[in-house]
């Protein structure tokens, strides 16, 4: 190893300095004892976990063959800094020797040099300033080997990663190093992990106390708690609540709410002298590279609460590989966080609220075609969906342009398409409600439109009823006649699966004028569909039996084979209720057969229940439970509870035909519990009965 001339007379210079000083007391003037711990705050409240895990492990019973390093890493505002100094206070009696602190600045302009911070170290420890090497690599050896033997506790605040940190570092045992960081340090050999979070509830209300003033948060508790939400248990944004508070007596905690309310101007109330969240956050945001930055920008858009790469790529319009990678740099700055895979395996992402109004209040040129790319996308993966879900729909489409979604993306994410609509249903919600406000008026409706059959098998009622609001809305202001006849349609089916079934009705009659006026036979022949179902449910039989065969024609020539077979499983149904079971059963079976073909699984799942109906009406108890038992597998692998409820009370009345009471009390328990929790009016009025029925009440 080569070393320079003043290398070596600064390491002869630093040993002889240490040699001498070992044998002055600890503090002698030949030995300095630095003492350079910043003040510990009187208010600090939480982290018992960390306290104890940072406790253990700057114990000195720990040893290791290293240094021992205690990574801390979170966002902006988690209060990092100040962990770090409330550990290093209490555990600075067991390292004697002194305490040294740097703060590096990292996500400065100018962060601290690794050189300059080593010189002020060899400063505090006694190096002479003229006898400090040049060289980085000097000063790295010098501070090894002044530390060595040495009980002393250093604290570095705020670094950018591991290349500012690996130099400070001393090579003893004897030295223990505290580190925070927005990054993950987690390359830095043999460092402890502790990542921060965000502050629990209560722990966030006594923070506000302890600032504002505990009497402020006893006069109105529930106000406080809101508070604390608004500040999204941010450590530093509680504190500034807090402190406005302190500031303004007059002020009620509940006023303060209220205008924290407003996510536009949330951030402008949090920030008092010189503690304010928006800066805190835009170190982070500056550190990031252009097309980093404006991924953040563009995640601002978002209108759900997470979101993954491909909604990335979209509002970008890059490929995912690139949006993944943009999502990867985001997390490490701590300004998103990776909530784990969903239904599909997809890794999910998510804001703070906070970063998400400081997302939004960047601008973003070009943001409507974002959002129109993003809606575009949003449709292609929904009508993909649909078509896997329900095979051979006939769908009725808008003019929003589409986007492509890249083949591994469709496969990966659709391959069980009910999984998918699960987790995406609250963004497809929130997308229908962006783009009502954005103007685009047909990704209104096709969303809502395309959406149906997931919401009605799912039982999302509200969720529902919301989509079709805001598409009614947007058919009229656009004045698309026929736009509103599809949302009348979906209306119709909605107010129908309610219960609601003269509101289905009116709704149905909306529809048809708008068919009529565009001319849509496929669409008037749809009618004719769910108005028979809407009349058989009514006890209505001739009017159902007359509406559902003329539907079965037109369908039928309309080249809807999969409505055609509907209005055949619908006119079946019509038949059992009549008492003519024996004619049912066979056209049961080749709506069953047609919806094989198409490979419709949920609509076949419920032609099995059908069929098993009329079988056990018919005096098949024994094929009637086979036919149940086929449905219940279905709609079990299918997800759909309602049809799953269905079939576990068919399975139920064949229990009680056959005389098992018992078996068939605990399948209409079963059943009932999900019409509960499906809130399916009409069912558990009708398990009731069964149940009533098997007691022999």
């Amino acid at each position: 190893m080569q070393y320079t001339l003043a290398g070596v007379t600064a390491l002869a210079s630093g040993a002889l300095a240490y040699a001498q000083s070992t044998r002055s007391s600890p503090e002698g003037p030949g030995h300095p004892v630095p003492r350079e711990l910043p003040r510990d705050i009187t208010d600090f409240t939480g982290r018992d976990g960390e306290l104890d895990a940072l406790a253990q492990l700057l114990s000195p019973r720990r040893r290791s063959s290293g240094p021992l390093v205690a990574a801390i890493a979170g966002k902006g505002g988690l209060g990092k800094t100040t962990l770090a100094i409330r550990a290093a206070q209490r555990a600075s009696e067991d390292y004697p020797d002194g305490q040294l602190f740097a703060n590096l600045r990292g996500y400065d302009p100018v962060p601290a040099e690794p050189e300059a911070v080593l010189g002020h170290f060899l400063r505090a420890l006694g190096t002479d300033p003229r006898e400090i090497p040049d060289a980085p690599h000097d000063r790295e050896q010098l501070l090894r080997t002044l530390t060595a033997g040495r009980r002393l506790l250093i604290v570095l605040d705020n670094a950018n990663g591991p290349r500012q940190v690996r130099p400070l570092l001393p090579g003893t045992s004897d030295v223990a190093v505290i580190v925070t960081s927005r990054t993950p340090l987690s390359t830095i050999e043999g460092a402890h992990s502790i990542v921060l979070d965000l502050l629990e509830p209560d722990e966030a209300v006594e923070l506000l106390g302890r600032v504002a003033g505990a009497h402020r948060v006893a006069d109105d508790p529930e106000a406080a708690r809101r508070l604390v939400a608004l500040c999204g248990r941010l450590p530093l944004a509680v504190r500034i609540a807090g402190a406005r508070l302190a500031e303004r007596p007059d002020v009620p905690v509940a006023d303060l709410a209220d205008r924290l309310a407003d996510e536009r101007g949330r951030l402008d109330h949090l920030e008092i002298g010189d503690l304010d969240v928006r800066s805190t956050f835009m170190i982070s945001y500056r550190g990031l590279s252009d097309e980093q930055q404006r991924a953040f920008r563009l995640l601002g858009l978002f209108p759900g609460a997470d979101f993954t790469a491909w909604a990335l790529a979209a509002l970008m319009d890059v490929p995912s590989s690139a949006a993944e990678r943009h999502l990867d740099a985001l997390v490490s700055a701590q300004l998103i966080d990776a909530t784990g895979p969903d239904e599909t395996g997809t890794i999910r992402y998510t804001f703070h609220d906070l970063i998400r109004a400081l997302s939004r209040e960047q601008h973003e040129s070009g943001a409507a075609a974002s959002t129109g790319r993003l809606l575009g996308a949003y449709l292609t993966l929904a009508a993909t969906a649909e078509d896997r879900f329900q095979p051979g729909e006939v769908r009725k489409t808008g003019s929003h342009p589409r986007r492509a979604v890249e083949a591994r993306d469709l496969d990966r994410l659709l391959g069980d398409p009910v999984a998918w609509f699960i987790s995406e249903q609250r963004n497809i919600v929130a997308c229908v409600r962006l783009a009502a406000s954005g103007g685009f008026w047909d990704a209104v409706w096709e969303l809502t439109h395309i959406g149906a059959p997931f919401f009605e098998m799912l039982a999302t009622w509200d969720d529902w009823e919301v989509s079709v609001g805001l598409a009614l809305e947007a058919a009229r202001r656009s004045d698309n006649r026929w736009a509103e006849a599809i949302t009348l349609f979906d209306t119709g089916a909605l107010r129908r699966d309610l219960g609601r079934l003269d509101e289905a009705l009116v709704a149905y009659e909306g529809a048809r004028a708008g068919y009529t006026a565009a001319g849509d036979e496929h669409g008037l022949a749809t009618l004719l569909l769910l108005e028979g179902i809407v009349h058989r449910n009514l006890g209505d039989w001739d009017r159902a039996a007359r509406l559902l065969g003329e539907g079965v024609v037109r369908l039928g020539a309309a080249g809807d084979r999969r409505l055609a077979a509907q209005s055949q499983r619908s006119l079946a149904i019509v038949l059992g209720g009549q008492g003519r079971h024996g004619e049912a059963i066979p056209l049961f079976q080749e709506a069953l057969a047609e919806f094989q073909s198409l490979g419709d699984r949920r609509a076949e799942a419920y032609a099995w229940r059908n069929l098993a109906q009329a079988q056990l009406e018919h005096g098949e108890p024994a094929a009637s439970a086979r036919s149940f038992g086929r449905s219940l597998e279905m709609t079990q692998g299918l997800r759909d509870q309602r049809g799953e409820a269905r079939a576990l009370q068919g399975l139920g009345r064949v229990s009680a035909a056959e005389g098992a009471a018992a078996v068939a009390l605990r399948r209409f328990a079963q059943a009932r519990q999900i019409a509960e929790e499906t809130h399916d009016h009409v069912l558990t009025r009708e398990l009731d009965r069964d149940i009533a029925a098997a007691n022999g009440s």
